[in-house]
């Protein structure tokens, strides 16, 4: 088994034990699941509990929503982004009106990359996030997505910080992020799913949690249970 210092958890309890103690560091994180499921909130508490627990510098990139609205969201579930210094939050409004400054536009992935850089440069980066995938594509004028997805997920790497990318899909999909690539070029997916259960003369959605690809590790591929009270996650598996 690895030592801990050589990974990043999940801080979900119950599936870092069943992951030699999390994912490894340095990996490229997809994390996939549909909507409802919890993958930003997972992708943050990962962030946010570095940054607390082991002072890591960590960036998150969200390309949906405002860095207030995330905040909102955040502490509603028991994290207070001003308690994690180490977490810089950069949403796309502030991101568009960099890259325009650099005159990118409408080259977001040419863009992003030198930003990336430079925050790392200027922040730190240990840790970094970009939520979402989907929301990127859209800003971007693909050629040919499966070079040019092939080219920023290298660059991702070369920031030399544990990556997490939340991707979008639908409940029935057979695909873990838009194009299909990005899962062959991630080193680990953590896929969240819903599942519709009857409960007497009702029905109630479950969210569930399985890690479906770990690259160089033996790990457990089981999907569990989620269940999420305040800030606790953990998993149910007896």
């Amino acid at each position: 088994m690895a030592r801990s210092e050589d990974r990043i958890p999940t801080y979900v309890a119950g599936l870092d034990e069943r992951l030699g103690g999390g994912v490894p560091k340095g990996h490229l994180v997809l994390v996939s699941g549909p909507p409802g499921s919890l993958k930003s909130s997972l992708v943050f508490r990962i962030l946010y509990s570095e940054a607390i627990h082991r002072d890591a510098s960590c960036l998150y990139l969200s390309m949906e929503q405002s860095r207030e609205s995330l905040g909102a969201q955040m502490r509603a579930l028991g994290m207070d982004p001003g308690k994690a210094k180490g977490v810089h939050v950069i949403d796309v409004r502030a991101l568009r009106k960099e890259l325009e400054e650099m005159r990118e536009q409408p080259r977001w992935i040419l863009g992003l990359r030198r930003q990336l850089a430079r925050y790392k440069e200027e922040l730190g980066c240990d840790l970094l996030a970009i939520d979402s995938l989907d929301a990127l594509y859209a800003l971007t004028p693909f050629e040919n997505p499966r070079n040019e997805i092939f080219t920023f997920f290298e660059e991702l790497r070369d920031l030399q910080a544990t990556s997490y990318l939340v991707a979008e899909i639908a409940r029935d999909s057979t695909r873990f992020a838009k194009y299909g690539v990005e899962e062959f070029l991630a080193d680990t997916i953590i896929h969240l799913r819903l599942r519709e259960m009857d409960a007497g003369l009702a029905t109630t959605v479950r969210r569930y949690i399985g890690v479906v690809k770990m690259r160089g590790v033996n790990h457990d591929m089981d999907y569990y249970p989620l269940l999420v009270d305040g800030n606790t996650f953990e998993i149910v598996s007896e």
